[in-house]
């Protein structure tokens, strides 16, 4: 029998000081506040990643062409996909035989046929990932994809990627977006040349994991002017996703869809906007200008949502009352200008979760460094986090916004936000809040997370918060 003291072994745990995890705003270097070294992942898990992303295209599969100790995460992240998820995924595993041999594109393109002949129905789209080791020997993929168009005209490709020790110019996540659109730009250009001169009255948002909230006064002044609005988050069938390819412009509302609006452009001849995610009145007014100089729309009545927001932002924080709230980057891709938001509309924000800021943010962080600089950052990879206590909110009453914010103060009341995506009250399933309304709908959330609990636990370890099998209606 084991030991019980081989299990829980009684050994003493000195507590680390937060010397190089902790620091306030005007002590930390932009844009990185930490320096680089063992790393810790905290167990909150809501972010995607490339084994959810695909699951957003409808009539997709997925299929992972990997060493087995690479497979690992993948197979765990699709088992764990509700709705049907693991159904759309397979894997052919990478021996070292296949090394040895050299036969990596005839291992590739005979693994991915079996794949697909056993499968019930065939796929409208197939993802297939290859991994570093492929790349490493210089696999030919021109040749295993013209093998698998040739074998199986009735379904496209898209070559992704899970190199993770080999990006250099693009991040995985950047690189996994960018080839998520590569099918509909594929089919975009493979079209007569007239039929590619002409152009939907339509807009395409890409590539956004949360489908854009339908009360946003964005999507009202397009469909005003009879604008169709197509997202990418919301594709009911496959047609519907070539579809992004056609419309007039694309809209981008995240920094790192920016290269897949540029690859798509590449491809298509499409323009695209980047409108990022704002907490400014002054950069939401800009961004509703551009769109008014572009499409000729109706621009929302600023004054009136600012009085609006304004008001609304004092009756919450008169609610808080000195409440502190604490933020972390997942929360949002403007996590700073969330903070200085708050800040500025009376919330005591003690400390924002995060170990990069992003280049958008310098002015944002400058002011904050010069008026609140009290503001505490911290980090949530450096390896004392591991040991650091994690009972802030058992301590006092706290708000998080994020869920890793939410993880390491131990609290019970947060606001469970992924990339300016969550779930409104009286809905299920996260939308993206954008804009004016967008802030409106987050001012109420933090007014749920005040009044009420959450069993924080089971709502972060779940994997791609709003990821589902049956995404855009087809399992």
């Amino acid at each position: 029998m084991i030991d019980e003291r081989e299990i829980k072994p009684n050994i003493p745990v000195k507590i680390p000081s937060k010397d190089g995890c902790e620091a306030n705003i005007t002590d930390v270097p932009f844009p990185v506040p930490f320096p680089k070294g063992l790393v810790y992942a905290p167990p909150a898990r809501g972010t995607w990643t490339i084994a959810h992303s695909p699951m957003l295209i409808p009539g997709c599969h997925e299929i992972y062409v990997c060493c087995p100790c690479c497979l690992h995460g993948v197979v765990l992240s699709a088992d764990e996909i509700p709705d049907g998820g693991n159904s759309r995924f397979s894997m052919v595993t990478l021996t070292n035989e296949n090394v040895l041999k050299g036969d990596l594109e005839e291992m590739m393109i005979e693994g991915v046929s079996e794949v697909l002949k056993g499968l019930p129905e065939m796929p409208r789209l197939v993802e297939c990932f290859t991994s570093c080791v492929q790349h490493f020997l210089n696999i030919d993929l021109k040749v295993v994809y013209r093998a698998l168009r040739e074998r199986f005209p009735g379904t496209d490709f898209i070559d992704g990627y899970m190199i993770p020790t080999l990006a250099r110019k693009l991040t995985p996540d950047m690189l996994g977006r960018r080839q998520l659109l590569r099918a509909a730009s594929m089919k975009r250009a493979g079209k007569d040349e007239t039929l590619r001169e002409k152009r939907d009255r339509a807009v395409s948002l890409i590539v956004n994991y949360y489908p854009l909230d339908p009360d946003s006064e964005l999507k009202e002044l397009f469909e005003k002017e009879d604008y169709e609005v197509r997202d990418f988050a919301s594709c009911k069938t496959y047609e519907d996703y070539l579809a992004l390819a056609d419309s007039e412009c694309a809209l981008v509302f995240v920094s790192a869809s920016l290269p897949a609006a540029k690859d798509f452009q590449k491809q298509t001849g499409m323009d695209y906007l980047y409108l990022p995610y704002s907490y400014s009145f002054e950069e939401l007014r800009r961004e509703y200008q551009t769109l008014t100089d572009r499409f000729g729309l109706n621009m929302p009545d600023p004054e009136e949502y600012e009085r609006r927001i304004t008001a609304r932002a004092r009756e919450v924080s008169e609610l808080y009352n000195g409440t502190p709230l604490v933020l972390d980057y997942t929360a949002s891709p403007r996590i700073l200008q969330m903070a200085l938001f708050l800040l500025e509309n009376g919330f005591q924000v003690k400390a924002v979760y995060t170990d990069a800021f992003s280049p958008e943010e310098e002015e944002v962080y400058n002011v904050l460094r010069e008026k609140y600089p009290q503001l505490l950052i911290r980090s949530t990879q450096h390896f004392k986090m591991r040991l650091l206590p994690r009972d802030e909110g058992k301590k006092e009453k706290l708000i998080a916004v994020g869920q890793k914010a939410a993880y390491f103060t131990g609290t019970d009341h947060f606001v469970n936000m992924i990339e300016n995506g969550a779930v409104l009250k009286g809905d299920s399933q996260p939308v993206q809040l954008y804009g004016y309304s967008g802030i409106l709908h987050f001012l109420d959330l933090l007014e749920e997370a005040f009044l009420r609990k959450s069993d924080v636990k089971s709502v972060i370890e779940v994997k791609a918060f709003g990821c589902s099998g049956r995404i855009g209606g087809e399992a």
